[in-house]
């Protein structure tokens, strides 16, 4: 009996080595790149463009305050950071497979759990050092703007990081259902933006259906009801869906909702992560 159940943790002790080595030397490829910068860099100057803005516009409307004016800069930022990261995921994986080194390494002593978690947490490591990062320029804006740092700000950048962790996770599923580099660069790109664009293009319809000038018969209300199903079922696939789901809960002070869309947004990326081992299993290192 002792035997037997000592005998997964036998297998997993060499699975976690190889998953901490394909880790630390993915996550030092991307520390050295200049792309993770490059991204950090133009992520943190639209949400400071984003910010005065919205600043500029309270100012000048004669506004006396707005509801958490930090939230739609830090889901700017978060939306490019997390492109970058699932993209770099899906390549990572790609460019193993076309240069022959993944059909190496599964002969080896590593196996396609190990290979894809190791990305995978090389990914969310160096997301975490983006938090890091976010909280300092939070913190930074917030003084030279006598804004208040309020800790629904904290749990948005906390909650990011189950987000990223679904959208590194699809990006990993379409490296391996994609095949080659240029496929799942391309098919990463368009899928992850036509989620960002249905999410978007339903708020501003939403803001436009809202104004007293339009009737019922007016086809703007038809794309809002349109756009309203669409995303009714892509939430369910979308990390952005529930994304924006969680910032509305913690503006609304609902907590058992915010809980409940950061649950449904751990399991799609459970669930992206699961099926790009079995489809690896499936399709072999040369897919």
């Amino acid at each position: 009996m002792a035997a037997s159940l000592s005998l997964p943790t036998r297998q997993w002790f060499p699975r976690w080595h190889a998953i901490n080595t394909i880790r630390g030397r993915s996550s030092t490829s991307i520390a050295y790149g200049l792309g993770i910068y490059i991204t950090l860099a133009v992520a943190l100057a639209a949400a400071s463009v984003v910010l005065h803005n919205t600043v500029r516009y309270v100012e000048r409307n004669a506004v006396l305050s707005t509801r958490q004016p930090l939230f739609l800069p830090i889901a700017f930022m978060v939306a490019l950071v997390s492109l970058y990261l699932g993209m770099s995921a899906a390549l990572s994986v790609a460019r193993e497979r076309d240069r022959g080194t993944l059909q190496v390494l599964l002969f080896g002593p590593v196996d396609e759990t190990a290979f894809l978690l190791g990305n995978f947490f090389a990914q969310l490591q160096v997301y975490l050092g983006v938090v890091v990062v976010a909280v300092v320029w939070v913190n930074l804006v917030t003084w030279l703007l006598h804004l208040a740092f309020s800790v629904p700000v904290l749990l948005l950048l906390l909650s990011s990081i189950i987000t990223i962790g679904a959208v590194i996770a699809f990006g990993l599923l379409v490296a391996v259902w994609g095949g080659r580099t240029r496929a799942a660069l391309v098919y990463f790109i368009l899928i992850a933006l036509l989620f960002i664009a249905l999410q978007l293009g339903q708020e501003v319809v939403n803001g436009i259906a809202a104004s007293p000038n339009l009737t019922e018969n007016d086809p703007i209300f038809l794309i809002r009801n349109v756009l309203g199903y669409v995303n009714l079922v892509t939430q369910w696939v979308s990390p952005y869906a529930q994304s924006s789901r969680t910032m509305d809960d913690l503006l609304n002070q609902n907590v058992s909702s915010y809980f409940f869309h950061l649950a449904v947004t751990f399991l799609q990326g459970m669930v992206f992560l699961t099926a790009s081992i079995l489809i690896l299993k499936r399709k072999g290192p040369r897919g």
